[in-house]
């Protein structure tokens, strides 16, 4: 067969159904920068933030709604891995998705100036989604002669989407009294690759009698920066980059010695806005939410549109069941007996052009309410969806975060998504001087089925058959600076930082007078202690109270002991008595007040 069957396998392939990714974890780590990619509002307690390039902020995962590997495999009497066609049904919907995810900063720099924070990312974003129907996996494990004979074989929805693109991003937040927070962030996003299906609908139907075969199909398909694959002499073909022409591959920065041209040369520009709120009910709750990726990408430079208009056609020549495992015919006999009669009939319905076109980015929403258990303890819950093709894909997570002072950040989470109930992650943040080493999982009991100690003990690639759909990872190195350690220190008149004075009173009866109306005997001292051992007694000098008493107490008090002149007992103008002089005298130490701390817009302040 020519190429006939490859049109078969790309109707099968090229088919979107999108999913968003998730990252619950990172969503409950105010200590790590990265937050306010997820939470906008979020407001870092360090004052200035360095991701290590490339390695600040990494991120991959693996999310399969249909099953797990445990779900279609079984193994027999003697131990041989067989197909179990009825625990994939049972596992399985209509439709269903496999979906990869992985991104990389390879820039990030934040830093705060009063109430507001900044920062700036560069991040590499890849995206990949297969989506798969039931009777996909039916036909592979026991062909179309037993549960899907005389029945319509449904592939609609099947396919593939890819999307390879870079963002460019300037962020703000702001703090408004530790009590509400709003941020924003723009991004420019540059396009390198896309794959996308606009229409697919394809169906193979098998007579329950005379095996007869009928195929129904429906399928539209866009791609930019892909390479051309022409499948005849005709028009029909898929991507727009000819790899014998040097010139092109010159111009689209894949040849030797032109990286520069692909890595920022192409014609396909976006723009995302990603925003959000955190506003404080009260010292005990808390209210997020955030909308991420609203945008576009415009592709317009080596695009394709393929297009196959709707097509039936049912084919008799075939005797016997087609089967991949087991008895039957081979898939090789059905390509050989379908080429001439099948090929003729989709080149006729066939197109391909290369106009320009959009796609929007797939916008995600997360929600959170929190409980704040003490100053470094909380307990969140945590809604997501995300809106494609309008349907909504939601998930929901139950997390618990414990703050060490700045030393460590930890996270404890339970999540739902992506039709997966055993979703167990955690989050670890430490922080030794600015260096903070950080690492989140939704999912650690994927980790389990990698077999990481065997594999590295015997340098090899075992993977364990487990129960598990979803994997996530997420680790980065961050610089911090300026993070808080403790309370504010005040500063004397010169300037120089010392902690609260401590006043100490011998007499607790100094404020009051006695039974008769008398004021008590002002011979009793106060001493103030400071952290440096200095101290500061103060003399027999009247208070307002002793001022404000009759004459005949002035007097009498002025006579007792001898008092230092002060420089406004020197300075004082003629006229003035040292009893006017006395009002003006204040004996409490000179303590400038503090500012209030600056604090994690998460970690509660004392006071709101």
């Amino acid at each position: 067969m020519k190429k006939i069957f490859l049109h078969i396998i790309l109707v099968f392939i090229f088919s979107q159904e999108y999913k968003g990714q998730q990252d619950f974890i990172l969503y409950h780590m105010p200590s790590i920068p990265q937050i306010t990619q997820v939470d906008p509002a979020s407001f870092p307690d360090s004052k200035l933030d360095i991701g290590l390039p490339i390695i600040s902020s990494v991120y991959g995962s693996a999310f399969n709604t249909g099953f797990a590997f445990s779900d279609i495999l079984t193994q027999d009497a003697n131990g041989n891995v067989m197909p179990d066609v009825n625990g994939a049904m049972s596992k399985m919907r209509e439709n269903n998705f496999l979906v990869l995810n992985a991104n990389t900063d390879l820039l990030f720099l934040g830093f705060k100036k009063g109430n507001n924070f900044y920062s700036f990312n560069v991040t590499e974003k890849v995206d990949f989604t297969f989506n798969y129907p039931k009777d996909l996996i039916i036909m592979a494990l026991e062909g179309n002669g037993n549960n899907l004979l005389g029945e319509r074989a449904n592939f609609d929805g099947l396919g593939m989407d890819f999307t390879h693109w870079r963002e460019y991003a300037v962020h703000w937040v702001h703090d408004v009294d530790h009590k509400f927070s709003y941020g924003a962030r723009l991004k420019y996003l540059y396009g390198m690759e896309n794959f996308n299906t606009q229409v697919s609908y394809m169906g193979v139907t098998t007579d329950q009698n005379t095996h007869a075969l009928t195929f129904d199909m429906n399928f539209e398909f866009q791609s930019a920066g892909l390479p051309l694959v022409v499948f005849d002499d005709t028009s029909n073909a898929i991507g727009a980059i000819n790899t014998d022409d040097d010139d092109m591959m010159t111009q689209a920065g894949l040849s030797s010695g032109n990286l520069s041209n692909y890595m920022f040369g192409r014609q396909n520009n976006g723009l995302g806005l990603d925003f959000g709120f955190n506003y404080h009910l009260n010292d005990k709750l808390l209210l997020e939410a955030s909308v991420l990726d609203l945008g576009f990408i415009s592709w317009n430079q080596y695009t394709s549109n393929s297009n196959l208009s709707e097509w039936d056609y049912t084919y008799s020549g075939i005797e016997d069941a087609i089967t991949v495992f087991g008895n039957g015919s081979s898939v090789q006999f059905l390509k050989d007996v379908l080429e001439d009669s099948i090929e003729m009939s989709i080149k006729e319905n066939f197109t391909y052009s290369t106009p320009s076109y959009r796609t929007a980015l797939r916008t995600k929403i997360y929600a959170s309410m929190e409980y704040i258990v003490d100053h470094n303890n909380y307990i969140s819950l945590t809604g997501y969806s995300s809106f494609v093709r309008n349907r909504w894909r939601r998930g929901l997570g139950l997390a618990y975060n414990f703050h060490l002072g700045h030393f460590l950040s930890a996270t404890a989470s339970y999540s739902i998504y992506n039709r997966s109930y055993s979703n167990v992650g955690i989050g670890v943040s430490m922080n030794a001087g600015p260096l903070e080493i950080y690492f989140l999982t939704d999912n650690i009991l994927a980790l389990g089925t990698l077999n990481l100690k065997e594999n590295a003990i015997n340098q090899t690639m075992n993977v364990d058959v487990e129960k598990v759909k979803n994997g996530q990872v997420h680790f980065g190195i961050n610089l911090t600076f300026g993070r808080d350690k403790g309370e504010p220190r005040h500063k004397d008149d010169e300037g120089e930082e010392r902690a609260d004075p401590v006043s100490t009173e011998s007499n607790d009866k100094a404020k009051e007078t006695d039974a008769n109306g008398t004021p008590p005997d002002n011979s009793q001292k106060t001493v103030t202690k400071y952290p440096t051992g200095d101290k500061d007694s103060g003399s027999n000098k009247s208070s307002k109270s002793n001022l404000d008493a009759a004459p005949a107490n002035s007097k009498e008090q002025s006579k007792k002991g001898t008092t230092k002149s002060s420089k406004s007992d020197l300075n004082a103008a003629p006229g003035k008595s040292k009893k006017d002089d006395k009002k003006k005298i204040d004996n409490n130490p000179k303590v400038q007040e503090s500012e209030p701390r600056e604090r994690t817009f998460r970690i509660v302040p004392k006071k709101i």
